[in-house]
């Protein structure tokens, strides 16, 4: 279903895209006195949206496995910018491939064809995958604070958080903080660990950490955050590591970089106390 929906609109958007500069080849023709071959014309039209929604399901998968978001998203940046350049040399390579094929207008030699298809239409290409791109990234956006809506603070007074809302069996329902263990990060997902369930949202470990309340709530690894209140045990290891036992038995390695900080909340008030080895 969303791959059809993606081919869809990825045709919408390249047609609207080519009919955009079609008032130019109008204006171009009339300049140089000659009769645009309106049947040529629209089966040019036709075929770049097809080859262009052809590859629109790829560049948005790519946008969802590569987002520039996080501790990665310089990186994700770059290859984002070679997907672009690269998606829009392969349509123009494709193209001067198809091109004799279904246009009887088109009778260059396939070299000069491609350089002059490269040189003219290369940075309108790049500039029409970059725009693909980055309304990609605004729907993703756009996603996340429709999530971020669905997420309810404790009062007007601290702004935290109490529950969220997680999809159990399609059915949306709200989940109490309260009954959450401990968080990891799965990907571009996080892992709200209830117990024995598991419930999967998509948020990243930074921004959702800081909705959280911190006398709650502890970091002990990049990817773990625990909640304070369900800590029954914490050893210290040779490494400068630390392990670390929740009330349900779950064993978890806590960072050197945040066992300082994991102790502190305890020295700081906190109802259990916190042996260290």
């Amino acid at each position: 279903m969303r791959f059809a929906r993606e081919i869809a609109l990825g045709f919408l958007y390249w047609l609207v895209f080519l009919l955009v500069l079609e008032p130019g080849n109008i204006l171009d023709a009339i300049h140089n006195r000659h009769s645009l071959p309106w049947r040529q014309e629209m089966i040019r039209i036709i075929g770049a949206s097809v080859l262009g929604a052809a590859v629109t399901p790829l560049v948005l998968a790519l946008v969802r496995r590569f987002p520039i978001e996080g501790e990665a998203r310089w990186r994700h940046a770059l290859i984002q910018t070679a997907i672009c350049l690269s998606v829009a040399a392969g349509l123009i390579l494709v193209s001067c491939i198809l091109a004799p094929l279904v246009l009887t207008s088109e009778t260059r030699p396939f070299p000069q064809a491609l350089l002059s298809e490269m040189t003219v239409n290369g940075p309108l290409l790049v500039f029409c995958v970059a725009a693909l791109i980055g309304i990609a990234h605004a729907v993703r956006f756009a996603g996340h604070a429709r999530q971020v809506s669905g997420l309810e603070p404790a009062s007007a007074a601290s702004g935290f958080l109490t529950s969220v809302a997680v999809k159990t069996r399609g059915r949306l329902s709200m989940l109490a903080l309260d009954g959450v263990g401990w968080i990891e990060t799965q990907g571009n997902y996080l892992a709200l660990h209830e117990g024995t369930a598991v419930h999967l949202i998509r948020q990243t470990s930074v921004r959702f950490e800081a909705m959280l309340d911190p006398q709650h709530f502890v970091r002990i690894h990049r990817q773990t955050i625990v909640a304070v209140r369900h800590i029954r045990d914490m050893t210290a290891l040779s490494n400068g590591d630390a392990l670390l036992h929740l009330k349900d038995g779950t064993p978890l390695r806590v960072s050197r970089n945040f066992r300082d900080s994991v102790r502190a909340k305890f020295e700081d008030g906190c109802e259990m106390t916190l042996e260290v080895n």
